[in-house]
């Protein structure tokens, strides 16, 4: 029910909003502010306002679209939107009437007069424009309403034209410096090997201990440069989809990460069920899976669990990865695929990463036409869901 002492003022003058905040709530009424158009509508839904006053100038939707708007809300068809302008011409006050205005008042306003006239319209005064008149001045106004939205319509095109442009310059950036960094990364990674093994010479203890810092800082800037190379070839090409045996496709990654488990001192478990095989893109299935494992593995602390679970099921391939790690908070469940999206993003946060890695992961999935799906608890773990179908058209 609309409360009769609530009135919204959409006014950005602070002066003006103050002075009018004043003079009615002497009077008894409460006096509700925004500060554009479009704020003054989102208010105008949640407030149920007995009366709106709107100035002409204001930025965003001017006040004769925002009175257009707010008459066009059922709850509002009977309240009673009162201009208020320094524009003192009869057209103007014509415009505004036919825009949907009961009532055009002037400024300065005048703090004796406003009280009355607030509450005269609530009592039922109305301003109208005569007949003759009303009818060109409607076809006016929409036609005014038609040209400013061409030119809406023309500046958003434009300014998406250059979105592309600078999203195009940007994936071709990150491509080229991944493409620059991965060269000498590879040397890295090469001779901090030969030094585990051996290769060159016995090394001390404390040097192999550091040696196996630097080999594991070494594959997690690997991996992120990997992911922000496949997530630019991902936006760009197609999947290359044909029949694969997903126990052999997998079998080296898993090896991979059991290692990768077992240095952070998790236990990863592997439950392979029977699986026909599946029509996916095997490099695709391999990333989507070492990404899964990856953020388990990344998110667990040690002594903890991770199982990996492939098997077929009536709905299709199911592909699952449970962990005992620190969960995610309920907010972010969906917000956690969308690229470079990171839970805690601080400079201080304790788990590197791109943010890339299950934003990859869903774009896979949803390009073999699948479903992900996920279920966390704070503090007790996530489980991430994978379900492919056998054949996409």
């Amino acid at each position: 029910m609309t409360n009769q002492t609530n009135i919204l003022y959409i006014e950005d003058n602070r002066d003006n909003q103050r002075l009018v905040q004043r003079v009615l709530g002497a009077r008894g009424y409460h006096v509700h502010i925004a500060e554009d158009g479009t704020s003054g509508i989102t208010l105008a839904q949640e407030l149920q306002p007995a009366l709106v006053l709107v100035d002409i100038n204001i930025p965003g939707l001017n006040g004769y679209e925002t009175t257009t708007r707010l008459r066009s809300m059922p709850h509002l068809a009977h309240v009673p939107i009162v201009a208020i302008t320094a524009d003192t011409m009869s057209s103007s006050r014509d415009r505004a009437l036919v825009a949907g205005c009961d009532g055009y008042l002037h400024k300065p306003i005048d703090a004796r007069q406003l009280p009355i006239q607030i509450a005269e319209f609530l009592g039922g005064r109305r301003e109208v424009v005569s007949a003759p008149e009303e009818k060109d001045l409607l076809r006016a106004y929409n036609q005014e309403l038609v040209e400013r939205l061409e030119r809406q319509v023309r500046d958003l095109s434009a300014a998406n034209a250059e979105l592309a442009e600078l999203d195009r310059l940007k994936g071709q950036f990150l491509s080229t410096l991944s493409h620059e960094l991965r060269t000498p990364l590879t040397a890295l990674l090469g001779y901090l090997e030969l030094f585990e093994n051996g290769a060159l010479g016995a090394v001390q203890p404390q040097q192999a201990e550091a040696l196996a810092v630097m080999r594991r800082s070494s594959l997690v800037l690997s991996q992120q440069l990997n992911n922000l190379l496949y997530f630019q070839e991902l936006r760009s090409h197609q999947l290359m989809r044909r029949s694969i045996n997903m126990h052999e496709t997998l079998q080296p990654l898993l090896a991979e990460m059991r290692h990768r488990a077992t240095q952070a001192r998790l236990l990863l478990h592997v439950r392979l069920g029977q699986m026909a095989p599946l029509h996916a893109d095997p490099r695709a299935m391999e990333q989507a899976v070492r990404g899964l494992l990856d953020n388990a593995i990344k998110f667990s602390e040690a002594g903890g669990r991770i199982q990996f679970t492939m098997a077929d099921t009536p709905a299709g391939a199911l592909l699952r990865v449970e962990d005992t790690g620190i969960g995610i908070p309920e907010g972010a469940l969906e917000k956690i695929f969308l690229p470079f999206y990171q839970v805690d993003d601080t400079l201080a946060r304790p788990y590197p990463g791109s943010g890339l890695g299950l934003a990859i992961v869903r774009h896979i999935v949803d390009a073999h036409g699948g479903q992900i799906s996920v279920r966390s608890e704070l503090g007790r773990g996530s489980v991430f869901t994978v379900l492919l179908p056998r054949q996409v058209g």
